[in-house]
């Protein structure tokens, strides 16, 4: 649920054997890039590993769960999604939590996990809100159960809860628009009445759990700065490869 900047994973890796030190290559989307490192303090593989890391933190990890965005969708979740998840979240971390990286990388896994236990927080809070909300509400940060507590009530208190983030969002909207959201207040409207004459019961669901309480949870969630990371990146290819490292990108 929520929205990185997404890099790409290595694509391929070459090495060359010269004396003790090693040609290691490997490409993004955009660029081409090497470097000579030194095989007896490193390893291509840890090397490998230690960018994989790194890119894991600007993109989402777990794969099996998607929020849904529409009726269909709502009606096919069930809790074997939740143990999809769980065991899909297992295998992700153990994975990570087994890699060989290069020492100076060491703190970028660890922060990994972190992340990948973020993301399945914000998940798993996410079916049971629909599932089970009563559960996500015990879970839940408090500034988020204001979108979870209208359903342990009725179904009124669900709708009027619906109109109300309908107008919250037009007013962000209104806020941040030369024209004071006025586009985005018909569009909006309209939506909102077709729904709500249609299936205002699933709708204001979709609304208040996905759109609503999971955007809420992962705003809270934890989530490391791609800037950051980006930095990141660049001081640890110049620790591995020094004034050897090259690297070529399309305009």
């Amino acid at each position: 649920m929520k929205v990185f900047t997404v890099a790409a994973i290595l694509a391929s890796t070459a090495v060359t054997t010269i004396a003790q030190a090693e040609v290691y290559q490997w490409e993004s989307d955009y660029c081409s890039m090497k470097g000579d490192f030194d095989n007896k303090k490193y390893t291509a593989k840890q090397i490998k590993n230690s960018h994989f890391v790194l890119e894991g933190l600007t993109r989402s990890n777990l794969e099996s769960f998607f929020s849904p965005m529409d009726i269909d969708a709502l009606d096919k979740l069930s809790m074997k999604d939740l143990d999809k998840l769980t065991k899909e979240y297992k295998q992700v971390k153990r994975n990570v939590e087994q890699l060989d990286v290069v020492p100076e990388a060491k703190g970028y896994k660890q922060q990994l996990v972190k992340t990948i236990d973020s993301e399945y927080k914000t998940n798993k809070l996410t079916i049971l809100g629909y599932l089970n909300p009563s559960e996500a509400l015990k879970q839940s940060p408090q500034m988020c159960k204001n979108y979870i507590e209208p359903f342990l009530q009725n179904e009124t208190a669900v709708q009027n809860r619906w109109q109300q983030f309908v107008a919250e969002k037009i007013q962000e909207q209104a806020d941040i628009t030369d024209d004071g959201g006025q586009y985005y207040r018909n569009l909006a409207t309209k939506r909102y009445q077709k729904e709500k004459a249609s299936n205002p019961a699933k709708y204001a669901k979709i609304d208040l759990v996905t759109f609503g309480f999971g955007n809420c949870v992962n705003k809270q969630a934890y989530h490391p700065d791609s800037e950051k990371v980006f930095s990141n990146q660049q001081k640890l290819n110049k620790i591995l490869f020094g004034k050897r490292f090259k690297e070529i990108c399309d305009e």
